[in-house]
Formats: C-alpha cells, sequence, structure tokens
C-alpha cells in the first residue's frame, strides 16, 4: 500500500508542479495514514453533492465541470490525502440518506451543523454562514424579515435549513394570515418559481444566495437580496457517517493543515468569502450556536 501511495504522492507532485499552482503542504504520509483502509484501497473519497449551490458547488459553462469553493477545498485536500475527491451530483435531500446507506463517503454541499443533524451523522465544522431572504427585486411584496412572510407563499429546498425555518415561521403567524411553504428539489427550481410568481419568497444560505444573484443572466425577471435579516447563523460543514471516525478526523486533521498554512484562506479570499473563514475546525459543535434557529423577536 505504500508503494501505492508513493505513485500516488508522485503523479500529485508532477500534475501541481506543471500546473504551477503547488499545494503549500504538498502530500502528507501522516494525513493519508489517518484514513480508512477502504479508503486507502480505493483511492477516492466519493463525495455527495448539489451542483447548484455557487459558489460553493455548481456547474462550470460546459455543464458538466463541477467548480466553486467547496470544489477547491476538496482538491486540497485530496493533494494532501493522496486520494481523489470523486463528485457524485444528487439532490440534497438524498445525500444524509446516500451517507448512511453508504452511497457516498461524505457529503459536501452548503450543509449547516445543528443537533438535530448531529444525532445522524458526525459533521465536521469548517466555516460560518448564514441563511437569507430572497425576494423579486424591487421586494413589491415588502418582505424585511420572516414575519413578513405571514400571509404570502414561500420555497425551501427539500431537507434544508431554510425549509425549517420557514415550517417554523409558518406555526406563528395568524389563522388570517397564512404562510404556505412549498418544497423543491433544487435552488434553480425556486428561482424560477419565484420569477413566474409561483412563490412570493425563498429562503438560501447567504453566500449562495448573494453570488448567484450577482450573476443572473439577462432578460430574466431580476431577484434581490433582503439585507438587515439573517437567520441561522451558524457552522458550515463536512458530514461523514457515524460508522467512519477515522475519515471524520482524517477530513478535519486536513482542513485544519490548509488553515494553518494559508491556503485555506486563499480559496475563501478568492471566492468573496473571506469573512466567513474560522481559525479551528471543529466536529460535532452545534451546541455553540443554541441559538440556531431563532426567528424574529
Amino acid at each position: 500500500m505504500k508503494n501505492a501511495f508513493n505513485i500516488l504522492l508522485a503523479t500529485a507532485a508532477m500534475s501541481l508542479l506543471v500546473a504551477g499552482t503547488a499545494s503549500a503542504a504538498g502530500p502528507d504520509q501522516k494525513l493519508h495514514d489517518m484514513l480508512p483502509e477502504k479508503i486507502k484501497t480505493a483511492g477516492e473519497i466519493k463525495v455527495g453533492t448539489e451542483p447548484q449551490t455557487p459558489p460553493y458547488d455548481f456547474y462550470a459553462e460546459d455543464n458538466k465541470t463541477i467548480t466553486g469553493l467547496e470544489k477547491e477545498l476538496r482538491d486540497e485536500m485530496g493533494t494532501r490525502l493522496g486520494v481523489k475527491f470523486t463528485d457524485m451530483p444528487a439532490q440534497f435531500a438524498s445525500i444524509i440518506p446516500g451517507i448512511q446507506a453508504g452511497r457516498f463517503d461524505m457529503g459536501m454541499s452548503a450543509f449547516g451543523d445543528f443537533a438535530e443533524r448531529e444525532k445522524i451523522v458526525d459533521v465536521v465544522n469548517y466555516m460560518l454562514e448564514g441563511t437569507s431572504i430572497i425576494v423579486l427585486e424591487g421586494n413589491p411584496k415588502n418582505v424585511h424579515k420572516m414575519k413578513d412572510t405571514c400571509g404570502l407563499k414561500a420555497g425551501a429546498v427539500q431537507g434544508s435549513i431554510p425549509l425549517q425555518l420557514l415550517d417554523k415561521q409558518k406555526t406563528l403567524c395568524p389563522s388570517d394570515k397564512p404562510l404556505e411553504v412549498m418544497q423543491f428539489p433544487s435552488n434553480d427550481q425556486i428561482k424560477i418559481a419565484l420569477q413566474s410568481g409561483r412563490v412570493d419568497v425563498s429562503m438560501d444560505t447567504t453566500g449562495v444566495a448573494a453570488y448567484s444573484l450577482q450573476h443572473q443572466p439577462e432578460g430574466a425577471k431580476k431577484l434581490e437580496l433582503v439585507t438587515g435579516a439573517q437567520y441561522a447563523v451558524g457552522y458550515q460543514a463536512m458530514l461523514v457517517s457515524k460508522e467512519s471516525p477515522e475519515l471524520r478526523d482524517a477530513l478535519a486533521a486536513t482542513m485544519q493543515s490548509m488553515i494553518d498554512d494559508g491556503s485555506y484562506a486563499k480559496i475563501f479570499d478568492k471566492w468573496g468569502l473571506g469573512e466567513n473563514k474560522l481559525d479551528k475546525v471543529t466536529i460535532n459543535d452545534a451546541a455553540r450556536f443554541d441559538d440556531y434557529m431563532k426567528l424574529d423577536d
């Protein structure tokens, strides 16, 4: 196995030398040794991700190649671990069940960390994020906070934190102004629903929303981010099966090495997310944000 790893090291080093973008740390035998034997043998880590969440994971112009901040983080981790991260596109709501069933070794798709999720999978926290409200340009429904969604129709991705927030708000709306919450498989379908008037408002990860709204196509109805109100502020994370603590710890150690040598910061700054950086990777740390699901006062 060590010979196979040495070949991987040599191949990775040569590729990086040719590209002129060599990792500050380079392939690391100690990090590789932390991996489960199954992954060492396979030489890959299968990643469940929904490539509809720019700037984290999304398709490039060829509609085949996945790019984004999380993709670049995985590429750097793969260099250090001496294995390949194989992206397996999936609907967001199917990723955690896929991890539990063994179809994916991990999930990385703008996932938040919260106590209920930690009961199902192990959560490796590597950045901070929040959730914001999205409306049609001009904010015709005058939505400035969650409580303003009462009497409207809202859309959110199945299995997402925005869906949980909206479902919670739904219980707080008066009977004469009910909030109707609709579920969609992906963010791109919600955008179409907003533009067509099927829903009045949606919610999404702040970084995802800010990036996508800065890159709206010409000719379509424009959407905008509601400023001054952010919810579910907490960690963004990688998810790993409870049955794979070795992989969990290897991912955490690898990401921490990237923080320590500055390569992590370069990737975040490139994608305009410098404010979301962490100094320390944590595991199953949702308790730090015990008011994660708090709505309006």
